[in-house]
């Protein structure tokens, strides 16, 4: 995620809804606002934590080590094998940090650990990337080790993360020639791993607290005593899965439970306008996300499949999952009592958005060259508005909740 355009002001969206849903009905479940909902506010968050983001975030952690083992193996045996194997585990750990962007509120966001910013910053410094891997060239050429994991992790967030790793893996959407990779650049690819997978595990921890992970990811964790004491300088987001499960720092279980619909919100605003609106308008490729693997538009519904997770609850990574089912708690389930029209909407434009965003890439482009050849208007717009519309409607869910 941009580190820009961080947080959306809902004040005329929420303007824009009150004719919308003030005549919509409520029955059942108790009256909001009332003690009569804490028990179900809490059964809610209760299982948002557990049968969604905890899920969401091991399955980054995991990822990331799958990435960091097939990183070090193109590193030390160079082959087409172990190249497909790491452009393929990079693309797995993608797909799991963007499907949990829906949960920026909490600790990997700006205003707490700032993960999000260390590990998804774009666009790229390429002239710093360049300058670090002569100097990775140069050490190496005297026998030093090159750049490590630990210093990667001090690094300005525009040269490592997500992106820098993408970089050194991709070019026009597809793998690189396993030939084409240097020396230095195999060994800037690992030490951004490692930096990678300390955010990852990171998130993990300080969802669920070091205390609740396998051994494994405690030993992750404590490799780097910079990321431990990361955490520790920062209390507030440790274990914050508790703190949400309890409203701690919270007014209400209905100022806590909203954070779901915020989190939904801003980033359905991001995605419409500074993801897809805002490079097409400019017509700037290099401001595309992930333009170097074209997995822009995959990244985008990821960030709906976010949203769609965290209001209905569950991880369901593509919705032909067959045979799940949705858990009972969730904040659908209560807005289907309080306020059914404003629930109707809004599974309805998710699913809106997926399709629009998707349908951008007509004509089996990536949004790369959407922006490029400044085609596809019509669908560009059309996703922008969807999102756009879907942000507007979770600003309603508030004062379904007060």
């Amino acid at each position: 995620m941009k580190r820009s355009f961080r947080y959306l002001l809902f004040g005329l969206a929420a303007i824009m809804m009150v004719a919308a849903i003030s005549s919509c009905e409520k029955d059942g479940g108790g009256d909001p606002g009332t003690d009569d909902n804490d028990a179900l506010f809490e059964s809610i968050l209760k299982e948002y934590v557990e049968s969604t983001v905890v899920p969401t975030y091991k399955s980054l952690a995991e990822a990331a080590l799958e990435m960091r083992a097939a990183n070090e193996a193109l590193k030390t045996t160079p082959s087409d094998e172990t190249m497909k194997a790491a452009s393929d585990a990079w693309m797995t750990a993608r797909i799991a940090w963007e499907i949990s962007e829906a949960f920026l509120f909490g600790p990997v966001g700006e205003q707490a650990l700032d993960i999000d910013g260390h590990i998804d910053s774009w666009p790229l410094e390429k002239d710093a990337i360049d300058a670090e891997l002569e100097n990775i060239a140069k050490a190496m050429e005297e026998g030093k080790p090159g750049l490590t994991g630990k210093e990667a992790w001090q690094m300005d967030a525009e040269v490592i993360g997500f992106h820098v790793t993408e970089y050194l893996l991709y070019r026009d959407g597809q793998p690189r020639p396993v030939g084409d990779l240097t020396p230095a650049e195999r060994n800037y690819l690992v030490a951004a791993t490692d930096a990678l997978v300390w955010d990852c595990v990171l998130a993990y921890v300080a969802w669920v607290g070091e205390a609740n992970v396998t051994a494994e990811m405690r030993t992750v964790f404590n490799e780097n005593p910079d990321v431990v004491a990361h955490l520790a300088n920062n209390p507030n987001y440790n274990d914050f899965a508790k703190r949400l499960t309890t409203k701690e720092g919270y007014s209400s279980w209905g100022d806590a439970l909203s954070e779901i619909a915020v989190g939904a919100g801003e980033i359905a605003d991001e995605v419409g306008a500074t993801k897809i609106e805002a490079p097409y308008a400019a017509q700037k490729t290099e401001d595309v996300e992930s333009w170097y693997s074209w997995h822009s538009l995959h990244d985008y519904q990821n960030n709906i499949q976010s949203i769609k997770n965290a209001y209905l609850g569950g991880f369901v990574q593509k919705e032909d999952n067959s045979g799940y089912s949705r858990p009972a708690a969730s904040l659908s389930a209560y807005l289907a009592q309080a306020n059914p029209a404003l629930d109707t909407q809004i599974k309805a434009k998710i699913d809106e958005c997926l399709t629009k965003i998707a349908a951008i890439g007509t004509g089996d482009l990536s949004f790369y060259e959407v922006v490029r050849d400044q085609v596809n208007k019509t669908q560009v717009d059309a996703a922008v508005t969807a999102c756009g519309e879907l942000a507007t409607l979770f600003s309603s869910v508030e004062g379904a909740l007060e």
